[in-house]
């Protein structure tokens, strides 16, 4: 193609399925966060039906474990302590405990002056000698309350001993277990299954005889004092499948394990002094040796707390201590969210995991993310449940996070590798392949749709193809064409560029796009060198061959374009728009008017660091009004005799000295040959002067 400049370029993507590759691209990036959205959809409708069907309910238990060993304290009650029998007791008084050594351990504890007292013993028969003296001390104390059972399915009960029956001091020992025995849950009430009526436990018993307060009906939950009691329920916090007869509350097992001071039978009797520190206390009999089974395990038990099991009076004696704490104001139990709160957390979650994904690509930021989400959740349900104030859904909106962080994170990598694939074979023939594996490895793949950007173009052009075209058959063009855009291609292609169309004989390359090159403009004019050298060795070649082909022009210019996904929805190609490249075109054509092969814009010179110019002039452009400063570069065979003499020459003719004809002159003398000079030296003879150049036809 042979033309004076003026054309206008419009660069679109290559063929081999280029733009199709772009727009598939485009329109997967577009689908990344419906799929991310998607999958955290997906993960929360997974999780909360798998919740209610009890799936996750060991996790949430062993969560809430962990809680209350966390959130435990150790300081010993002042309200409550514990009477025991020891191993060592056993061996001196014997077991099941005589009436009489009974009735002196309880004597001795009433001389202290307790606010009540609860013996977990079942004595419904006599256990001689010293019977009459116990049913003494049973009747004396009307802040005495005893054990007993309740008859049920396959189980006829345990009376309370003769004379307690009807008194109202009777009471239930019995406590719920969740699977593997642990108590999490405080019986407080339970109904006799034959006459209807609700019996109090142990713990709740003490505890109104502690402070005077009644429990009472509040809603759907009860009361006592100023502090009210939730209720279990089915569902309820991490409970999804549990048994919630009678009335149930969450144990908060203040003070931990050791909660409670423990004085054995021995030596409350052996020791008199004891007694005084039982004053306006509640005190609990019954047994500690580990020969009797009334061990069970609890949270501090499992998980984190390392403990061992707790004795069944320890049990009652936490309950009366929890009570007369709600009922004091001390503290409150936490309670869960309405289910549909819990639920509507889930779904946050996974959303904020799904969130996390799609705006965060490397893994490792991932996980870091994921493990400050870990630590925001874990933070807010240990701060409400330490407050009393809520049972978060801690562990399932944790699980939704990971979950749909993981998953979204997945199905953005996979999006990304099919992006990574569909981009390397769409540029693979026609960009550096280190410059493909930069786009690899980068955290954010080029721009799909439109973004300004500073480019450097060049444009080529072949002098007098249309004639040498003629003069041969179309597949002998093709195939010359070929090895020729395959020369040209390499260099372009050794200097980080991009060639983005074939226009005709010409070629459209890119620097600074689809990647940021900082350098774009030092690598394009470092390119047009190479594509110069490449494309005289071409010529030279094809000579030998006895084949005639034009000399390659070449323009180069910076400017702002218009760089991305070019086109409409059904066909979009990678290219650039904008007057940059019709710049770079007018440029090529100049190379005509001046006589040289490569010719670059002063915008284009004044960002380059690695590379040297000769000025040519302002000139002015047909078709346009405002000068372009045009330079040529210089090539390692330009001799320094003639650069150095070009610049003295070019400052004079600057300047309008005289005899700058004469300098001219001598330099097409010593560099005939030289196209710069021959062109100022034509245009000198002509009458012309300065640097101001005004294009005319040729």
């Amino acid at each position: 193609m042979d033309g004076s400049g003026g054309r206008a370029v419009v660069g679109s993507g290559r063929g081999r399925g280029g733009g199709g590759a772009w727009a598939w691209l485009s329109a997967l990036l577009r689908r990344r966060l419906v799929k991310a959205l998607l999958v955290a959809n997906l993960v929360a409708l997974a999780l909360v039906p798998a919740r209610e069907a009890g799936w996750l309910q060991g996790l949430e238990l062993s969560a809430y474990d962990t809680l209350l060993t966390w959130q435990e304290g150790s300081g010993q009650s002042d309200r409550v302590v514990l009477v025991t029998t020891t191993e060592a007791d056993i061996n001196r008084f014997g077991y099941p405990i005589k009436d009489q050594d009974l009735a002196a351990v309880l004597a001795r504890v009433f001389s202290g002056g307790p606010k009540a007292v609860g013996v977990d013993l079942y004595r419904d028969l006599p256990m001689p000698p010293g019977n009459d003296a116990l049913e003494a001390v049973q009747r004396a104390h009307d802040n005495l309350y005893w054990v007993f059972k309740l008859p049920d399915a396959g189980n006829i009960g345990v009376p309370p001993p003769p004379a307690l029956r009807e008194t109202g001091r009777e009471v239930l020992a019995d406590n719920v277990t969740d699977a593997g025995g642990v108590v999490r849950r405080a019986l407080l009430l339970a109904a006799d299954e034959q006459t209807g009526r609700n019996w109090r436990t142990m713990g709740v018993t003490l505890a109104e005889r502690y402070t005077g307060q009644r429990l009472r009906p509040e809603g759907d939950d009860l009361a006592m004092g100023a502090g009210r009691i939730p209720l279990i329920d089915q569902p309820y916090g991490p409970y999804a499948r549990v048994d919630a007869a009678g009335y149930q509350m969450l144990f908060d097992y203040r003070g931990g394990h050791r909660r409670f001071r423990e004085i054995s039978f021995a030596e409350i009797l052996d020791n008199p002094a004891l007694a005084e520190g039982l004053r306006d206390r509640v005190v609990l009999v019954g047994t500690a040796a580990l020969s009797i089974k009334d061990h069970f395990p609890t949270p501090f038990s499992t998980g984190w707390g390392g403990e061992g099991p707790l004795i069944g009076i320890a049990l009652h004696a936490h309950v009366a201590d929890q009570l007369a704490r709600l009922a004091n104001g001390e503290s409150r139990n936490p309670v869960p969210l309405p289910r549909w709160m819990d639920h509507a957390a889930i779904w946050v979650g996974a959303m904020a995991g799904a969130v996390l994904a799609f705006l965060v690509a490397r893994v490792m930021l991932v996980l870091a993310g994921l493990v400050l989400g870990l630590g925001v959740v874990g933070g807010a349900t240990l701060l409400g449940f330490s407050a009393g104030a809520m049972l978060l859904p801690g562990l399932p909106v944790a699980l939704a996070w990971v979950l749909s962080a993981a998953g979204c994170n997945f199905v953005m990598n996979a999006a990304g590798a099919k992006e990574r694939t569909q981009l390397r074979r769409s540029f693979e023939s026609y960009l550096d392949p280190r410059i493909i594996s930069q786009m690899m490895q980068g955290d954010t793949l080029p721009s799909f749709g439109g973004e300004h950007r500073e480019i450097t173009a060049i444009f080529t052009d072949i002098a007098g193809f249309t004639t040498t075209a003629e003069t041969m058959d179309a597949a002998t063009v093709a195939g010359l064409l070929g090895e020729y855009f395959g020369v040209l291609t390499d260099a372009v292609v050794a200097h980080g560029g991009l060639v983005n169309d074939f226009i005709g004989d010409g070629l459209l390359v890119l620097f600074g796009a689809p990647m940021h090159q900082p350098d774009h403009a030092d690598r394009a004019v470092a390119a047009a060198l190479a594509m110069d050298d490449a494309a005289q060795a071409f010529n030279a070649e094809l000579a030998l061959r006895g084949i005639k082909w034009g000399h390659t022009r070449i323009g180069v210019h910076t400017g702002m374009a218009l760089v991305g996904n070019i086109g409409t929805r059904g066909k979009l190609k990678y290219g650039a728009l904008g007057d940059t490249l019709n710049t770079s075109s007018r440029v090529e054509g100049l190379n005509k008017y001046l006589g040289t092969r490569v010719a670059v814009t002063g915008e284009t010179a004044a960002q380059c660091r690695r590379q040297a110019f000769r000025p040519v002039g302002d000139i002015v452009v047909k078709g346009r009004k405002n000068a372009m400063p045009i330079l040529a570069p210089v090539a390692a065979s330009d001799p320094p005799g003639l650069i150095q003499g070009y610049a003295a020459a070019y400052a004079a003719l600057a300047e309008d000295k005289p005899g700058v004809a004469d300098m001219f002159a001598a330099l097409q003398r010593d560099f005939h040959g030289d196209p710069l000079v021959a062109f100022h030296v034509a245009r000198l003879a002509a009458g012309e002067s300065g640097t101001l150049v005004v294009m005319q036809e040729k």
